[in-house]
């Protein structure tokens, strides 16, 4: 009687430790499917963040927006170095904007920079200028990069004849510098067509200031 007791004993353990292995089993199998979904989660935001795009172009202040009315003049001349009007008043040259074309042509080009798009429009004054007839509105659309250089293109309502051409443009494209102190800035105002890039590639290659202006 003795001997059917412990057999009996005996089977009750050997059930009991099946199913204790079993529940540690589950428990482990769950504790795995639950570190790797943590673990998925965690990446994806990881990923997501570091695809997230920066500003390309640098903050702003009064003086490096380029938002403002502007006193401008350019030359039809791809190769037409303005310069001179650009730089800081100096003892050779005291009032840089008192040159040949001082009074002569008229310009003036409005911008407006909402982050990094800069929109801009221009209608040229009574006194016109070498690029454009009296009264012909001009649209310029651009971006600023990380240097706080602006450039984009531009579309105007009437003909400009540029230099290397004899073709009627009333598209193209413009990039502008401004000086550190924010007061003036100098860059190209000019075309892709292929007539004028190859006299420009052949006369003046690096060129690049027949547009110049200064804070109205």
């Amino acid at each position: 009687m003795k001997e059917k007791y412990w057999y009996l004993v005996a089977i009750a353990v050997l059930l009991l430790a099946v199913v204790c292995a079993g529940c540690s089993s589950s428990k482990s199998g769950d504790a795995g499917k639950t570190s790797s979904v943590n673990t998925g989660t965690s990446s994806s935001v990881d990923v997501t963040a570091a695809a997230s795009p920066a500003n390309s172009c640098p903050a702003t202040t009064a003086a490096t927006s380029w938002t403002g009315k502007w006193a401008s003049w350019s030359n039809n001349d791809e190769c037409f170095d303005g310069r001179q009007y650009f730089y800081p008043p100096t003892e050779d040259n005291p009032e840089p904007w008192a040159g040949q074309y001082a009074g002569q042509e008229e310009f003036p080009v409005t911008f407006t920079q909402t982050g990094c798009d800069v929109t801009g429009s221009i209608t040229v004054g009574q006194n016109g200028t070498e690029v454009a007839p009296y009264g012909c509105p001009v649209s310029l659309t651009g971006k600023v990069d990380s240097t706080g250089a602006v450039s984009g293109t531009w579309k105007a309502y009437c003909d400009i004849a540029f230099y290397g051409t004899e073709k009627s443009l009333d598209s193209g494209t413009f990039s502008l510098n401004m000086e550190p102190g924010g007061s003036t800035f100098i860059g190209m105002f000019g075309t892709s067509d292929t007539d004028v890039t190859t006299y420009k590639t052949t006369s003046c290659p690096s060129a690049n200031s027949n547009w110049a202006g200064k804070r109205a």
